[in-house]
């Protein structure tokens, strides 16, 4: 068994897995199937938020074993069923990601059994589609509340993605940057002239070369006077 990690990147057992984020939290996540590794994940939470939560414990809970059930029904044609939501990852791979891996539709519900400060944002973004949801009811009371909510809920997903999509956008459309954004007064821009036995061979004798680097103020050195 081999393993290799990089920056983004973990190889173990001849097999990929990403490392992502989700809400903020870092994940693991085996290419082959997509699925995450909710023990690593769990660990981190528990890092973070200092608990103590097991994630053997979340995935026997009835609310988890429910949501389950309810993805099985819905699976029509996606080709998994309720066994292979989430499975455990043997010995045949290495301790950086072994573990219990779930489907990525479970993955909202173990963060809100693990980690209570994601259970309290999680309600107040339905407290906010709540009162969306009611002041659209007020304005027309025709139509059933039933498909105001859903209509709230289609517009507020429907305006993430597109704020998504616009982000993405900007970040492949950045230019680099000399001096890091917001750095510009805490960096400096230093020309120098290369010294010629620095220079290739073949440059002209009657040209220069320059080289062009980023310092931090800090680093500056006072020069001394000969």
């Amino acid at each position: 068994m081999t393993s290799t990690a990089s920056t983004t990147q973990i190889v173990s057992n001849n097999e990929t897995f990403t490392i992502g984020k989700y809400n903020r939290f870092a994940i693991i996540v085996r290419e082959k199937d997509g699925f995450i590794n909710a023990t690593k994940l769990v660990q981190i939470i528990n890092e973070r938020e200092h608990t103590n939560k097991q994630i053997k414990k979340i995935i026997q809970s009835i609310m988890y074993r429910d949501y389950q059930q309810l993805l099985s029904e819905n699976s029509v044609g996606q080709n998994f069923t309720q066994q292979l939501l989430d499975y455990q990852l043997d010995n045949n791979f290495s301790n950086h990601v072994r573990g219990t891996y779930v489907h990525k539709e479970l993955l909202n519900i173990v963060c809100m059994k693990a980690c209570v400060n994601y259970l309290h944002q999680v309600t107040k973004i339905m407290d906010k589609n709540n009162e969306a949801t009611i002041a659209e009811h007020d304005a027309d009371k025709i139509q059933a509340i039933t498909d105001q909510f859903h209509s709230v809920i289609n517009t507020v997903t429907d305006t993430l993605s597109d704020r998504i999509t616009e982000l993405n956008q900007q970040v492949r459309q950045l230019a680099p940057r000399a001096v890091p954004n917001g750095k510009e007064k805490t960096h400096i821009l230093i020309v120098e002239v290369v010294n010629e036995d620095e220079q290739h061979e073949e440059l002209q004798e009657d040209q220069i070369t320059i080289r062009v680097r980023r310092i931090n103020r800090k680093d500056l050195r006072p020069a001394k006077i000969e």
